[in-house]
């Protein structure tokens, strides 16, 4: 059934006739699923139901945040490198990363998708999930002591989660303190990779599958997508070493001699680095244009341009006829 799918939301009709069965059995079939969160659901205002396939991540495991056995966790660890493979991620991340408030320069213009309390501004739901990577670290033995609830779920993806059990209502007020405490406990923000977000996720480098695959490159800068970096000014620096514990690249370290030093490949514009650097050594920078990533309009957009970059044709195809179709009517 999910094979039947697109990113795409559609009618437990449509799918039934692709696969041979009854609409009452199709509704049966997908709600199943969508329960166990396997595939999407989305309800309509005329409460109707709509069925899409779904990312593995971010997605389908976030979904298992109450399931978690050590088995599932260890299998999902050895498939780790083969989810984040260098090709398709560096084309087409699905987060990106966007600066802590505080580090961000005011000198500059800011767009609103590039800062985080602005992103929910335009929202009017709001729901925070567990995070689990952090909860299945713990499950096996390891990870850290930073805050597990800090999945921050917006929009019509609220529903879902609610139904699901995957977190609790929470109102605009209680969503920026949330963010501010991001700062706080050294936690990046990675939104998804959208100018109209319905997520933000906000990760350690110890716990995070996405961060902790990408530290074991030696330029993690080029799997992100992210409009700024740090600049570092070692004649000003204290040599306090209080960077060194708040990068979760390793991008900052301390060179026998020559005082601590900034490796720009590592760096990927979370600013924790420049909220605590206590001599201002640390700011941010915007990042030549060239070396901008294009952020899509919204989440379907993203899914579209990773299907096409990962060789899915049939898929975007049917996306494009799915348009086509709506535009027609």
């Amino acid at each position: 059934m999910a094979l039947l799918l697109s990113v795409l939301p559609e009618p437990s009709r449509s799918v039934a006739a692709r696969a041979g069965l009854s609409v009452e059995e199709a509704a049966r079939r997908l709600e199943d699923m969508a329960s166990r969160g396997l595939i999407y659901r989305l309800r309509d205002e005329d409460g109707g139901r709509r069925y899409s396939a779904n990312q593995y991540v971010i997605g389908i495991w976030e979904y298992q945040v109450n399931d978690l056995q050590p088995d599932l966790v260890r299998d999902m660890e050895e498939y780790l490198p083969t989810l984040m493979a260098d090709g398709p991620w560096k084309k087409t991340p699905q987060l990106r990363t966007v600066p802590v408030g505080e580090s961000l320069p005011l000198r500059h213009e800011i767009l609103a998708h590039e800062r985080a309390e602005d992103m929910l501004r335009d929202q009017e739901r709001f729901l925070v999930a567990p995070c689990i990577c952090r909860r299945e670290r713990r499950l096996m033995g390891q990870g850290c002591s930073k805050p597990e609830e800090a999945c921050l779920i917006m929009g019509r993806a609220v529903e879902y989660y609610q139904q699901n059990g995957l977190g609790r209502i929470i109102d605009r007020e209680e969503a920026v303190a949330i963010l501010r405490k991001a700062n706080e406990a050294g936690l990046v923000l990675q939104p998804s990779n959208a100018r109209k977000i319905a997520n933000i996720c906000m990760c350690c480098g110890c716990c995070c599958g996405v961060l902790r695959t990408i530290k074991s490159h030696p330029r993690p800068a080029e799997f992100v997508s992210s409009p700024f970096r740090s600049f570092f000014r070692s004649e000003t620096c204290s040599d306090c070493g209080t960077c060194l514990d708040r990068c979760p690249m390793g991008a900052l370290a301390r060179h026998d001699g020559d005082g601590i030093q900034l490796d720009p490949g590592r760096c990927i514009g979370c600013g924790l680095c420049v909220t605590t650097c206590p001599s201002g050594s640390l700011t941010l920078v915007r990042k030549p244009e060239a070396e901008q990533r294009d952020v899509p309009a919204t989440l379907r957009q993203t899914y579209v341009q990773m299907a096409r970059r990962r060789g899915k044709m049939k898929l975007a195809k049917l996306a494009r006829a799915w348009f086509q179709a709506k535009f027609r009517a």
